[in-house]
């Protein structure tokens, strides 16, 4: 065997076709033991003797090849099974993230219908005016000189929206919620 590994690691193709006739069914068997799927320990096979080529040049004589070929069968499996666990991790991890989302959008979409509901009993220039600094942020100055006219008027809209909208207890929860929303 011991002429198998200096061939092999000189990248003799011969001799690694020899090695790999000689001990396919050996490690074929290991992962099926480990795994009890035919697909995967062929797989796991395949990848296992492709690791013995690519790492051909840390072959050692110092220990027999089949004890060489199965530490790298094992480190394969090991591999595999961290790689599988890591996906799981991740999957799960992408699902909470996107259950989170859909619960914020559900979240986002219930406040908007009812902040609509409760805005709509507004008059529409106060109900502008309201919205436009509550909820989209803009100072009186800037709704003033939007809808051209006075600071005051602004101050005295958002006022008498505040008075008339003080009979809808859940209204500082929606403006609350709204700010949060809106960073």
């Amino acid at each position: 065997m011991s002429n198998y590994i200096q061939d092999i690691r000189q990248g003799n193709h011969r001799s690694f076709e020899i090695v790999f006739k000689l001990w396919h069914k050996k490690v074929y068997a290991y992962f099926l033991k480990k795994t009890a799927s035919d697909d995967l320990a062929e797989e796991l096979t395949q990848l296992a003797f492709i690791k013995l080529w690519r790492f051909k040049h840390t072959l050692t004589e110092d220990f027999p090849l089949d004890v060489q070929l199965f530490k790298i069968a094992k480190t394969t499996l090991l591999d595999y099974f961290k790689k599988l666990a890591n996906d799981e991790r991740n999957l799960k991890n992408y699902g909470a993230d996107l259950t989170d989302k859909v619960n914020e959008q559900s979240l986002q979409f219930d406040i908007n219908k009812q902040l609509e509901v409760v805005l709509n009993c507004l008059p529409p220039t106060r109900k502008q005016v309201f919205v436009l600094n509550r909820v989209h942020g803009y100072s009186y100055k800037e709704i003033a000189e939007q809808l051209s006219i006075s600071p005051r008027t602004v101050e005295k809209h958002i006022s008498l929206a505040i008075k008339q909208l003080n009979g809808y207890a859940y209204l500082p929860a929606f403006i609350f919620l709204m700010d949060l929303l809106a960073k």
